[in-house]
């Protein structure tokens, strides 16, 4: 915890005046509570032997100065606090967030989406236990205590020792204390916290698929089996925080009654005058409110020290695809020194020898993939699942880097290039559609911020989503809900090649485009694809062969090799892994046309 903790507290520098001011502030207010108990004991003291209202008139004033300034420095120091805190966790998520960016999706593999969901959440704000509670109360507890201990010094050297020593028991065993107690249930209780959170998010996500194969009652009862751990292990941390409550008002009275019974032989020697009684002790008392919140505080350091584990295993992870240190400059134009007509010829995308394998997998996800296309040529591969043409796409887009073989954009290996390069020159519609809570036209907006009305309507038509836009209560700007779930799967699955479609890139990405779309409306959208395409390079991925006899090559994968390749006629006709994928298609009744009909029988 120690190296966390270190690096946490290296946060804070940008911010070091703020929390500067945050303490003094916090000091100001104990202090002029300890001022306010002081003078006030004094008044009170005073008055009793009746003397001349003059001689009370500065103690009154007192009373007052210290009860406003009390309320307004604890005020600007709530104020300042919490701005302070606010700004490092910002700082905090911002820096946790540039590191997931770069590791989905391939070191994210082994996360579940609600795990890391929390940690962006949950374990963030749990170190506001650090910045806001523990660093500037123990920070201000040292100034309060040494001013503490200056003030009663000249009322005696014995009384100002008594003070302190109350003040160290409260203030540094008994969060010592809190703290070793709370280490284990802290950690716990953040671990249980992230493992219920994930179990909640995903039976929400999904929901229809528990309902579905009847699981319900076994996720209700992981959901109430750690739910049930958490209230325990909440149950063990507030025992624990009311005991270091309970010593920290025992150190405070046994402070003031030692302080007391030091006091009083002073006073009946003449050594301390009688009026000094009530000042030392309230004096005493007050000054334990600068460290009545450390046992607490520290306390929670085992739940901190978790969380820092849990963020710190994603900030210090490896990204899959490292950045060039120099990257070339993106586009069609030459690295310094080369010659522009080489590139302005090359093709959009070209893959050479492109061999990939997942790691711990025992054989290759892909295997000597060549792939060529320039602006205007369209190519589909398809195959069964697990033939690795979603692979390809990923491989493509950089998510997953290349160990062997290589990817070419526009004359450029994409090992050269920034991947945001890459991907800004890449149109790509995903087989799992993610749609943002939002209107429709917010989700189309996200590929092309200045997208015109008109090149979104285009693209409205293109995607076939004229009639649902035309039944949406507010047509565009119709709020989809979460993850889009007031639409069908198809509406979404539109939605998202709309999306793709009005991306100004010029490479046309799309994996599974037309899933779960009828015949009727996938044979349209397909050919909205091959008018998009005009311009473009295309790179369909599908297992559905409808509508491919426009596509200038097809390409077949199995186990992630290509077995054939050609036009998808020739295919049709030759008997093999595509006629047997055709007509087990066709037997199916999937594919709902008369494709390739004219090419003559095909052997199944």
């Amino acid at each position: 915890m120690s190296t966390d903790a270190g690096r946490l507290l290296g946060l804070v520098a940008p911010e070091r005046r703020g929390v500067g001011l945050a303490v003094l502030l916090q000091v100001l207010t104990v202090l002029a509570g300890v001022g306010l108990m002081g003078t006030s004991a004094w008044l009170i003291s005073k008055a009793a032997l009746h003397p001349s209202i003059a001689a009370l008139q500065v103690a009154i004033v007192g009373v007052r100065f210290f009860g406003i300034s009390r309320g307004v420095f604890r005020y600007l120091e709530r104020l300042v606090s919490h701005d302070v805190t606010l700004r490092l966790l910002t700082r905090l998520r911002v820096r946790v967030y540039r590191a997931l960016e770069p590791l989905a999706p391939a070191r994210l593999v082994g996360f579940r989406s609600g795990d890391v969901l929390g940690r962006v959440l949950e374990d963030v704000s749990t170190l506001e236990n650090l910045y806001v509670r523990l660093l500037g109360p123990s920070l201000s507890a040292l100034v309060i205590a040494a001013v503490v201990g200056a003030v009663l010094l000249p009322l005696g050297a014995v009384l100002a020792v008594m003070a302190l020593a109350g003040l160290g028991v409260a203030g540094l065993l008994v969060p010592g204390l809190a703290a070793r107690v709370g280490r284990d249930p802290g950690r716990r209780l953040v671990e249980t916290r992230a493992e219920l959170g994930a179990e909640l998010i995903d039976g929400v996500q999904g929901v229809g698929e528990i309902l579905a194969f009847g699981g319900e009652e076994s996720h209700a009862a992981r959901v109430a089996a750690r739910g049930r751990t958490l209230v325990a292990e909440q149950d063990r941390l507030a025992r624990a925080s009311a005991l270091g409550g309970s010593l920290v008002g025992l150190a405070a009275d046994l402070s003031v009654v030692g302080v007391v019974t030091l006091a009083i032989p002073a006073v009946r020697g003449g050594d301390l005058d009688g009026v000094s009684l009530a000042v030392v002790a309230l004096v005493t008392l007050a000054a334990f409110e600068g460290v009545a919140a450390l046992p607490a505080a520290w306390q929670g350091l085992g739940a901190t020290g978790a969380a820092a584990r849990r963020l710190f295993e994603i900030i210090d992870r490896s990204p899959a695809v490292e950045e060039p240190r120099s990257p070339a400059e993106a586009g069609g134009r030459a690295e310094r020194g080369g010659t522009k007509a080489p590139l302005r010829n090359a093709p959009l995308l070209e893959l050479r020898g492109l061999c990939f394998t997942y790691p711990g997998a025992h054989r290759p996800a892909l295997g000597g993939i060549d792939i060529r296309l320039g602006r205007g040529q369209r190519l589909a591969v398809v195959g069964a699942s697990g033939s690795g043409k979603s692979t390809l796409a990923h491989l493509i887009l950089r998510f997953w880097d290349v160990p062997d073989g290589s990817i070419w954009l526009r004359g450029r290996d994409v090992r050269s290039l920034p991947t945001d390069a890459v991907r800004g020159d890449v149109a790509f519609s995903a087989q799992r559609t993610h749609l943002f809570t939002g209107t429709v036209k917010d989700n189309l907006l996200l590929a092309n911020p200045k997208a015109s009305g008109e090149e979104i309507a285009r693209v409205v038509d293109a995607a076939q989503l004229g009639a649902l836009v035309s039944r949406l209560p507010r047509g565009l700007d119709t709020w989809i809900g979460e993850q889009g779930l007031q639409l069908s799967g198809g509406e979404r699955q539109r939605l998202a090649l709309g999306r793709a479609l009005l991306r100004p890139a010029s490479i046309l990405l799309l994996d599974e485009p037309t899933a779960h779309l009828d015949a009727v409306t996938e044979r349209s959208v397909l050919e909205e694809i091959v008018r998009a395409g005009d311009g473009r390079a295309t790179l369909l991925i599908t297992h559905r062969l409808v509508g491919l006899e426009s596509f200038d090559e097809v390409l077949v994968l199995e186990r992630g090799r290509v077995r054939e390749r050609g036009r998808a006629r020739e295919l049709a006709s030759r008997g093999g892994p595509f006629a047997r994928m055709l007509a087990l298609q066709r037997a199916r009744g999937a594919l709902g046309d008369d494709a390739f009909r004219s090419s003559g029988s095909v052997r199944g």
